[in-house]
């Protein structure tokens, strides 16, 4: 299902600032470069003095296969050396990937319900998943609940709301003012949770409370898909 990796260069084609800190970046894609929803890839950048966290990063794949005319990929801008030069690259200048990565992937060919539990910046697999679902007009049940610290950290919001119908639920949780994600929100929004697919990705801490969290209301290990984003 998955395709091997390959190196290219594309190049940046524009970018767009979503929160105070918080980017889209759009690349070139390459003809022959094929993914499949929730893979990542490996940037490297031409830093001349990087700090500890090095030259490359790892990033989510954000587009989904169905937009063939770029890559996407949005990050929050923090202090590294990488980030901060990812987020001075003009227009037009040129990277070095390596991909697709991963198998935290949308199971296409299996119409089980799929639940996702995002925490910030992990939303980021599940709008590429989001997407394709909508572009090859896939009926299978997709339940996203994703989870931001306040509104001011919001991302995807109008777009990712858009995309929702009968088999798709989008459900944002800011928690300064509702709490977090418990079970009973999860019992109220994906009613067959205990037969669904459940992906989960964010940061460490939120990925390991997750993962407690659903298997304490019943969900088996094996139900159970997880990425966290180290360091984002």
């Amino acid at each position: 299902m998955s395709n091997p990796p390959q190196s290219f260069s594309p190049k940046l084609i524009k970018k767009i600032q979503l929160t105070a800190d918080t980017f889209s970046f759009y690349f070139t894609r390459p003809p022959d470069f094929e993914f499949v929803p929730g893979q990542y890839i490996k940037m490297t950048l031409n830093i001349e003095n990087p700090d500890d966290r090095g030259p490359s990063h790892f990033f989510s794949i954000a587009s989904s296969p169905t937009e063939r005319e770029h890559l996407m990929i949005t990050t929050r801008i923090l202090q590294s050396t990488f980030k901060k030069t990812l987020g001075n690259l003009p227009i037009g200048a040129e990277v070095q990937m390596r991909g697709p990565h991963g198998m935290f992937i949308l199971e296409e060919e299996n119409p089980r319900a799929k639940v996702y539990l995002a925490g910030g910046i992990g939303i980021t697999p599940a709008r590429s998943m989001l997407v394709y679902l909508r572009d090859k007009n896939l009926s299978i049940p997709f339940a996203l609940m994703v989870s931001f610290s306040n509104r001011d950290e919001i991302i995807f919001f109008e777009e990712l709301n858009s995309l929702s119908n009968e088999v798709r639920k989008i459900v944002y949780v800011v928690t300064s003012e509702e709490g977090r994600i418990d079970g009973d929100k999860i019992k109220k929004d994906a009613p067959d949770f205990l037969n669904s697919l459940f992906y989960i990705s964010g940061p460490a801490g939120f990925v390991e409370a997750m993962e407690k969290l659903v298997k304490s209301i019943g969900v088996l290990e094996e139900n159970i898909k997880a990425e966290d984003f180290p360091g984002y």
